[in-house]
């Protein structure tokens, strides 16, 4: 959800910024077409000016001399062919009619040029013959005449105008370059102003790049350290590259005990001596499997694996990621649930068996106790008939205990010491043992106070298991019992261990325990454990084991200190 929402925020802020961006853009390039076409004409308005200024000297230069110069045909000749120079086309003189009386340019003499303001300084765009532009600056005579001069020489040139022409072809020349260089300064301008916008995008979205994945690194990061299954993934060397919180947990190693390193090394999961991991890598084939972790220290644990492929762009295959689940109390309650039926069932079963049985054996025994008294006290078969009736008395007994297990009898809830019980339990068993060498090691929790459960039925839980303990001792060994405060689903309740040193139970009898007539041994009935299992479940509470063939085994039962339906 964060990264969906990340993303529909960041879409309107990137197009805001390309609007912005383009405004930005636009602006600029009116600014800088603007201050182009400004600084242009700018520059086409000074050569104007330095043309005409230039034109305007030359006139002013002639005109200083003097008339006495200007009068000399000669020396005015002389004069304006030495003022000619580079840029200047040509220098007339002409009437007030425009008739041109002198010019550097005989072919000129005696054309006219029009005059748009007579008396008055003129400048006038032309071309001359060989099409190069030309500005002429019409200037007319203000001659100084105070001197004594000839009146009929001054006449003809008293009205005349004096004309230079300014070849601006050069100016022109020098306004393109100007051109150029003003145009190719501002596009250079444009273009690192460009460059810098695109610079700015390509940072920003890097940085939006970068937090984006940082986000998704650390969201990712977070969704797999908060499942509840274990994510390992492995590279194509089989070296460990993802360890989350709950592979620390299942395997009980930290993720910087096993990161980068080889799978085969360091996790417990091989199956005939072989690698999981290795061989889904090996074979190219995900595995689907259940197997069952047994490591030193650790609990017997069921997981559930499964596997899928890291694939790069092209399809190839990078690496593997495992899933694994781990079943173990799944399969518990699974195994909890179905032993509950069994127990349901056969119990059902077992109570019309009893009661069909007791009737008939009531009248064997009547039967066979009538016939042992009718007998002589010397008559042999008497002994025949005695077992008889000893062994329609066994079948009795069993008769019964089928019965009370069949029949779940009401709670009588008391409150009662149950350390207390378990001293007292403890030194009748040590009385009555004599066959065996088994010492009682008692660790009982001081701060336990009173239970409320039905005594009778919590001495018979207990009586029940320690004499399956007793049992599981060949001739000598030690049968430890302990009390300690626990919560069993967030109420108060004991956790009383019941631990002896005996044979132990082999693995595959341990989903069958429980059940009723289930027995290792020849003279058991195999309702004991069945009987503690049904009123430990009557008082709310939990019985668990844990066994190792020839290790002994342990009973771990939960009693609620509130308990009883």
């Amino acid at each position: 959800m964060k990264k969906d929402k990340n993303h529909k925020l960041s879409t309107p802020f990137r197009e805001r910024n390309i609007v912005l961006a383009l405004i930005v853009i636009l602006f600029l390039a009116l600014l800088l077409g603007s201050l182009t076409y400004k600084e242009v004409q700018r520059e086409r308005y000074y050569l104007w000016e330095l043309a005409r200024s230039e034109g305007l000297n030359i006139a002013f230069s002639i005109q200083t001399l003097g008339p006495r110069f200007i009068l000399n045909e000669n020396v005015l000749k002389d004069i304006i062919v030495l003022l000619k120079k580079e840029g200047v086309s040509y220098i007339d003189i002409c009437n007030d009619k425009g008739v041109i009386l002198i010019s550097t340019e005989e072919e000129r003499w005696q054309n006219v040029i029009k005059i748009p303001n007579p008396g008055k300084i003129n400048f006038v765009n032309t071309e001359d013959k060989k099409g190069n532009r030309i500005l002429l600056v019409i200037k007319p005579f203000n001659l100084d005449i105070n001197e004594q001069l000839d009146i009929w020489k001054i006449l003809p040139i008293r009205n005349s105008c004096l004309v230079v022409g300014i070849n601006l072809e050069g100016y022109y020349n020098r306004l393109s370059q100007t051109r150029r260089r003003i145009i190719l300064n501002y596009s250079i301008i444009m273009a690192l102003v460009l460059f810098g916008i695109y610079v700015i995008f390509k940072l920003q979205e890097t940085y939006i790049v970068k937090k984006t994945l940082n986000e998704m690194k650390v969201y990712t990061s977070k969704l797999l350290e908060t499942m509840d299954n274990a994510v390992i993934s492995v590279d194509n060397k089989g070296n460990i590259k993802t360890f989350n919180r709950k592979s620390e947990e299942i395997f009980g190693k930290k993720k910087e005990e096993v990161l980068n390193k080889d799978c085969q090394a360091v996790l417990n999961l091989k199956i005939n001596g072989k690698c999981l991991l290795k061989e889904c890598l090996l074979e190219k084939k995900n595995i689907t499997q259940e197997i069952i972790l047994e490591e030193k220290g650790l609990k017997k644990k069921i997981l559930d694996l499964n596997t899928s492929f890291l694939t790069d762009e092209l399809g190839n295959i990078t690496g593997i990621v495992a899933v694994i689940r781990d079943v173990t109390e799944i399969k518990n309650l699974n195994e909890e649930m179905a032993r509950h039926k069994r127990l349901v069932a056969l119990g059902k079963l077992s109570a019309g068996i009893a009661h069909e049985i007791r009737n008939p054996l009531s009248s064997i025994r009547g039967l066979a106790q009538f016939v042992y008294n009718s007998f002589s006290k010397t008559d042999e078969r008497k002994e025949d008939l005695n077992t008889i009736v000893q062994e329609v008395d066994r079948l009795n007994k069993l008769v019964v205990q089928v019965l009370d297990f069949a029949k779940l009898k009401k709670l009588n809830l008391t409150r009662f010491s149950l350390n207390d019980l378990i001293r007292k339990i403890a030194e009748l068993f040590e009385l009555e043992i004599k066959d065996k060498q088994i010492k009682f090691s008692l660790k009982l929790s001081p701060d336990i106070s009173q239970i409320q459960a039905d005594e009778d039925q919590v001495r018979q839980i207990l009586m029940n298991v320690i004499i399956n303990a007793i049992q599981a001792i060949l001739n000598e060994g030690e049968i430890k019992i302990k009390t300690e405060k626990v919560l069993l689903k967030e109420e108060p309740a004991i956790k009383l261990i019941i631990e002896d040193s005996g044979i132990g139970i082999p693995e595959k009898d341990f989903n069958q325990i429980f059940d009723p007539f289930f027995s290792t041994k020849e003279k058991g009935s195999g309702l004991g454990l069945s009987i503690a299992y049904k009123l430990i479940e009557a008082h709310q509470g939990e019985i668990k084991v844990e066994s190792k063939e020839g290790e002994g085994t342990k009973f771990v039962i939960f009693l609620p200190q509130k308990g009883g339906k």
